[in-house]
């Protein structure tokens, strides 16, 4: 299995694109799958950088219904359009930030599901992409892991609501065929809480290691929106994070760079950071 990072906030080289944003390429059993598409089209730029085919993807996997991991989408529809796209049902759904006393959209416009319709596979809770890999959304809701940003909004009968992230999916992956011998997870941004999305797999995958954990665990927020605990709460997170996973974690994105210094303070060599360019191999 192999994980390319095609953007991300930060860059290994000056010759790639960097955006707030994420992507990951996945070659995975013969199949190649895209996790999100950053903000804009510049993934594709840099996929051709990094002589990466996309026109032979099989399938794409939308994480969450935020311009920064959907900006890409008409770019990728351009270059595949017949492509199948992997996201939940609430995707549908209407998704804002909100800055002083106004509420800014931070989703697709309401027409562009309708427009593409035919590409996209939606889904209530567990949906395969291939064999051997899955997405699904968060069964477990603990709130002390889970770093609200009541700025976040969803617009539900006429009224602007928290965000519960019911749109929110990661991704599952058994490298090998025995699901014994572990598997890798795949987090864009982790708004459910990173440890919750692992004990959802630990309980789904009652006798799967989890081998490697790989994304965005959404700890870093604007400082007077942080609460007073927060360094408590992300070192819990890393002595958690630190159990659940018997392999190495990625972070990258919107995990900020205090909170991966304070899980690097605690996890050592167990966490590392992932910038565009950079490649893992389970």
């Amino acid at each position: 299995m192999r994980i390319l990072t095609l953007i991300e906030n930060t860059t290994s080289n000056k010759k790639l694109h960097h955006e707030h944003g994420l992507s990951f390429y996945i070659e995975f059993n013969d199949r190649k799958i895209l996790l999100d598409t950053g903000s804009s089209d510049r993934f594709i730029k840099n996929a051709l950088r990094m002589r990466v085919n996309l026109k032979e993807l099989d399938a794409a996997i939308i994480s969450h219904n935020h311009f920064d991991h959907t900006g890409g989408l008409e770019g990728l529809f351009r270059l595949c359009p017949d492509i199948k796209v992997f996201a939940k049902r609430d995707v549908a759904g209407d998704y804002y930030l909100k800055l002083g006393i106004f509420n800014f959209t931070v989703c697709w416009n309401k027409h562009f599901l309708n427009r593409h319709r035919r590409n996209f596979v939606l889904f209530n809770r567990f949906q395969e992409v291939c064999e051997g890999l899955y997405v699904m959304g968060c069964e477990v809701n603990d709130d002390r892991y889970v770093l609200r940003d009541k700025r976040l909004l969803k617009r539900e009968n006429g009224r602007y609501v928290p965000d519960d992230f019911r749109h929110e999916i990661f991704a599952v992956a058994f490298p090998r065929k025995d699901r014994e011998k572990g598997c890798v997870v795949l987090s864009s941004c982790s708004h459910s809480g990173i440890v919750n999305i692992l004990r959802t797999v630990r309980e789904t995958w009652v006798n799967s290691p989890i081998l490697g954990v790989v994304g965005g665990f959404h700890l870093s927020l604007p400082t007077r929106l942080s609460p007073p605990d927060w360094g408590s709460f992300v070192n819990n997170v890393a002595e958690q994070l630190s159990g659940l996973s018997a392999g190495c974690v990625y972070t990258c994105h919107c995990t900020g760079k205090k909170a991966y210094e304070r899980l690097k303070a605690h996890m050592g060599d167990q966490i590392q950071y992932l910038k565009t360019g950079e490649e893992l191999v389970f």
